[in-house]
């Protein structure tokens, strides 16, 4: 039978599910057949049923979480280690947090692309209007005035010809590409090895490896808070954020480091994640005990520090779109009027 994985944006609502079931002292078998026997969803009650199963078997809940197959490895490691330490209310409402950020920032990322995305669309639409529709309509009734349009208008209507040519080419050619990420995004291997792909080649620079830096971060707070040693700590928030080869490089090197019997702090600023203002608080943090809070708010630092990048480039990029899509138009409507108005100009 096919395994459903927990979709995301549920993930931190089922996180607080399980605290206040364990705030309140319910046990956890009684408590997830009382959130299956509300659940109108069919795919969530099918993974609900397999928790159930398996916890009324006396299943540990990480055990059973790992067994439906439905939770991110990270959740189902960190729920373990917060059964062995004794940790589990705490540990599930950080885990609620951190999907909860992971989340926001999914949906601003989204949403500061689309407004770019729609803006980029509309002016390549204009300008292939003009030059394949407007400008050959304005040459031909020029042509019988015996007038030519400007040297840049007849340039852009050759290029509007060629790709008026090749439109049933580039169509087919968009067709394809189209159809190929739909299929890559509807097949799970498949998405998941271009993910991996895409993550090894640029997840590590820039506003993405930022991200993946406030990833560890938070990850690293969750199992240091949680009773796991700082090279087990490492080892495990690296699986969270890794997959870039510069990020895998630099959390390797935390890790050896520590397991060489450095500071904890140390080998944090000397793997080069954090900058040397944060590398001094996680100093000043590891000599008063304040570490998993230290980690935690460097972690929503990067996070607001992405996201402000991300405004700033897009802030960039929409005026960028409508100045090169004015000046086109208007160098387009200017070889056209000049020699217009010439023309009545000699008429007159």
């Amino acid at each position: 039978m096919k395994r459903l994985r927990v979709p995301a944006q549920y993930l931190p609502i089922f996180c607080r599910e399980l605290y206040q079931l364990v705030r309140t002292g319910i046990p956890i078998a009684e408590g997830l057949s009382m959130l299956r026997e509300d659940e109108t969803d069919p795919d969530a009650r099918s993974w609900l049923d397999n928790l159930c199963q398996s916890t009324e078997e006396g299943m540990p809940l990480a055990a059973a979480l790992r067994e439906s197959g439905a939770f991110p490895a990270y959740m189902t490691d960190m729920v373990g280690l917060a059964e062995e330490t004794g940790r589990l209310e705490d540990v599930l409402l950080s885990l609620q947090r951190h999907y909860d950020r992971q989340l926001r920032m999914a949906a601003d990322i989204r949403g500061a692309i689309a407004v770019p995305v729609t803006l980029f669309a509309v002016m390549v639409a204009v300008v292939v209007l003009l030059v394949t529709q407007v400008l050959p309509v304005f040459d031909r009734v020029f042509a019988q005035l015996g007038v030519r349009m400007g040297a840049v208008a007849t340039g852009m209507m050759n290029a509007g010809a060629v790709l008026a040519k090749a439109g049933t080419g580039i169509a087919v050619v968009l067709v394809v590409i189209a159809a190929a990420a739909l299929v890559v995004a509807m097949v799970p291997a498949l998405r998941e090895k271009f993910t991996g792909w895409f993550r090894r080649s640029f997840g590590g620079r820039g506003i993405l490896g930022q991200m993946a830096v406030s990833r560890f971060a938070s990850s690293m707070s969750m199992a240091v808070a949680s009773g796991l040693s700082m090279e087990e700590s490492v080892a495990l928030s690296a699986k969270l954020c890794g997959g870039a080869r510069e990020i895998d490089e630099k959390t390797e090197q935390c890790r050896k480091d520590i397991e060489e019997g450095g500071s904890p702090a140390d080998a944090l600023a000397k793997s080069g994640l954090f900058s040397g203002r944060d590398c001094r608080l996680l100093k000043l943090a590891e000599q008063t005990g304040s570490l998993p809070d230290t980690l935690e708010d460097l972690a929503q630092r990067q996070e607001e520090e992405s996201l402000r990048r991300i405004d700033r480039t897009v802030g960039a990029i929409e005026p960028a779109i409508v100045v090169i899509t004015s000046a086109l138009a208007g160098v387009i409507l200017l070889s056209v009027m000049l020699p217009l108005m010439g023309l009545l100009s000699t008429i007159g």
